[in-house]
């Protein structure tokens, strides 16, 4: 089992858990290729109660979610997490996975799909909402993943990235705010093709949809001690949802109102999205000017160097 919960909450609204939990099952019925009425008929429940599980809205135990992973045919890994979630009792949920674990995107990609308007920021890399697969992959390979675990993390990501590439029309409400640190734009990723393709992604992004608003964070803000970890905060129909990870886990919990503070410090200190645009501009034509003649003409060659 890969999560454990903290903290109390509200019993008498839906909590991040009941809605993580839905979501996952709602997921996992739509692997399967079945209707909610035939996984009723499986596990002798009506069906709209199955989709009221799905939504988040109504509890259900862990003795039904076993019998729907069992109708579902679940693989073994993702038995024993969704099982384990639906376990708990506490309102929040720590993914006991390392960052780069699929558990982490995909949980990501479901609080994407569930809230109203969320935040990402990160101040030294792009935050991981708006990964590129390219960007992604030299991350985590710099993070010591493996490269199965990369394949996961990739296409579960991806997912998410395509709700903001390509918003449905009730998507198009959600207002996302993606605060990149002026560190990102320079690395650390090591080859800047990977982060010439990211920036372009940026750009692209922003300009294609007014659901995503891009910012930039000058360098000396995002040193500042409030702001040097990444987070996100989502707001949903369980109140706002804070999500931080570190190497070896993540979590998801119910938001007292310091990471809405923070989202709000975030709006009043990061430039503009037009000044953000040039900024990203600029560095994008950095790294796509062709390497001057003179300056290559400089470069000792590997026979010189060894004189």
């Amino acid at each position: 089992m890969d999560l454990f919960v903290t903290k109390s909450h509200n019993a008498s609204q839906p909590s991040p858990r009941h809605l993580l939990l839905g979501a996952v099952l709602h997921a996992q019925r739509s692997k399967a290729e079945m209707t909610l009425r035939e996984v009723g008929d499986l596990i002798h429940k009506h069906h709209s109660q199955i989709a009221q599980w799905e939504l988040g809205v109504r509890k259900l135990d862990a003795e039904h979610v076993g019998g729907i992973l069992c109708a579902l045919a679940v693989s073994p890994d993702d038995h024993a997490y969704i099982s384990g979630l639906a376990r708990t009792t506490d309102p929040s949920v720590v993914i006991l996975q390392p960052a780069h674990h699929r558990h982490h995107a995909e949980a990501r990609k479901h609080f994407t799909q569930l809230a109203m308007s969320f935040a990402d920021y990160h101040p030294t890399l792009i935050p991981v909402s708006v990964w590129t697969s390219d960007y992604a992959r030299a991350v985590l390979k710099d993070h010591g993943a493996s490269p199965g675990e990369i394949g996961e993390f990739v296409n579960a990501q991806a997912a998410q990235r395509r709700l903001l590439r390509t918003p449905t029309r009730d998507s198009r409400r959600k207002q996302v705010e993606v605060f990149v640190g002026e560190p990102a734009l320079s690395g650390p990723v090591p080859a800047p093709n990977i982060v010439l393709g990211q920036l372009r992604f940026l750009r692209a992004l922003g300009n294609a949809t007014r659901m995503v608003r891009v910012r930039v964070l000058p360098s000396e803000i995002c040193s500042r001690p409030s702001l040097r970890d990444p987070f996100t905060c989502y707001e949903t129909s369980a109140g706002p949802v804070a999500y931080f990870a570190h190497h070896s886990a993540g979590v998801f919990a119910p938001d007292n109102g310091a990471y809405q503070r923070l989202t709000a410090d975030l709006r009043l200190l990061a430039l503009s999205t037009t000044a953000s645009r040039r900024v990203i501009d600029d560095r994008i034509q950095e790294l796509d000017a062709p390497v001057p003649a003179t300056e290559a003409s400089c470069t000792p060659k590997a026979s010189e160097a060894r004189s």
